[in-house]
């Protein structure tokens, strides 16, 4: 699915006898990304307390969704460039004991979907998708599609894909709520339509989270995705348009809450932030020395990972790492101290704040713990 970085990959669960598929980063020699756009701080979002139950119609006319704030407009994967102004893309969040609620709502001009089989490869219509590692540790993440049909596939990743990952499909979100709204006619090429909305409960059981293990103050990594195809006319309705020469279709289009920075949505490290609330934190909740100490920690994971390329192996010391990384923005911290741990085959790299009790590590694999020293 995503040139280069994707390809559609099929897991066939024989007892279940489902197929999942998802797009994915599996190639031999990926190309090296511009890493000076994988070096900025996520976005950040507060989730408002919700005081009723919401009513899951696909509207946000509960009186507690006009207290919760919209996200920024979402904007291109890649580069952050704001989206056209007919094809603009927004979500709002809320919480409770049990459910995690999610609106979100789509300019659109030709509302098309195809796709109507459950836990298929959704994202192959114009969709809508959720990305949710409760842990920020990379690992044991949810991804959800929903396209106009209310048609959804979920799959759970114990680790991306560039890291060995494979996609569960058997897992489901069990009692989640859905619905969606159409204002147009869906799959009419006669009108024009103004947009669409999606209304989501998304039960915290169906994620492993315990009743009342949520409390304020905790904080998630999330991002949405708007998947968007380029379409021609066929009779009444749409098909997805197809380059002259080999009739394949023409690559989507991705715009994000928070930019990745390259084609990819399997980096967790590039998600935003979402922080479970009361009330909104003025500023903000994220601490800035703490941001730019991680992504000096995964500045040099992605260099180890072209070093190793390179030589076919892990680099031993920092120094190495440093000079590849000339041109790339200064990420460093005063004060704080980032260690390598190497061999040839493997690496963890330390990273400490002056007068902070806690050491934050990413290693080969590509999984990020905080410890309490």
């Amino acid at each position: 699915m995503y040139r280069f970085f994707k390809k559609y990959f099929r897991t066939f669960f024989v007892l279940l006898l489902t197929i999942t598929t998802s797009h994915t980063a599996i190639v031999a020699q990926p190309p090296i990304p511009d890493y000076s756009r994988l070096l900025n701080i996520p976005k950040q979002y507060s989730i408002l307390n919700s005081t009723e139950r919401i009513v899951i119609d696909g509207s946000d006319h509960d009186h507690d969704w006009s207290r919760a704030p919209w996200t920024s407009y979402f904007s291109d994967i890649t580069t952050g460039a704001a989206a056209e102004k007919n094809k603009q893309a927004r979500c709002k969040m809320l919480w409770d004991s049990l459910f995690l609620y999610v609106y979100a709502e789509f300019q659109e001009q030709d509302i098309w979907a195809s796709i109507r089989q459950r836990d298929v490869a959704v994202f192959q219509d114009n969709a809508f998708e959720i990305f949710i590692n409760p842990d920020g540790s990379n690992y044991n993440y949810f991804e959800f599609q929903i396209n106009a049909f209310e048609t959804t596939a979920d799959l759970f990743l114990p680790r991306p894909y560039r890291n060995g990952g494979y996609p569960l499909g058997s897992w489901d979100i069990n009692g989640l709520e859905k619905a969606i709204r159409i204002n147009g006619t869906l799959n009419n090429n006669a009108d024009i339509d103004s947009g669409w909305s999606i209304e989501l409960a998304i039960p915290f059981s169906a994620l492993g989270i315990r009743k009342n293990m949520i409390k304020t103050g905790t904080i998630w990594r999330m991002n949405f995705s708007r998947v968007q195809w380029q379409l021609d006319k066929a009779d009444n309705g749409y098909v997805r348009k197809r380059t002259q020469t080999t009739g394949r279709p023409l690559p989507e289009h991705y715009d994000v809450w928070s930019p990745q920075g390259l084609v990819n949505l399997h980096y967790p490290e590039r998600w935003g932030y979402v922080m479970f609330a009361d009330t909104l934190p003025p500023g903000g909740f994220l601490n800035e020395k703490t941001e730019l100490l991680k992504l000096t920690m995964w500045k040099y994971y992605y260099l180890q990972q072209q070093y190793h390329r390179e030589n076919g192996q892990y680099a031993s010391d920092l120094t190495k790492l440093d000079k590849l990384a000339t041109g790339l923005p200064d990420t460093r911290v005063s004060g704080a101290t980032v260690q390598l741990y190497a061999n040839e085959q493997q690496f963890y790299i330390q990273g400490t704040l002056p007068g902070s009790h806690e050491n934050m590590t990413v290693d080969h694999k590509g999984e990020f713990r905080i410890q309490r020293r």
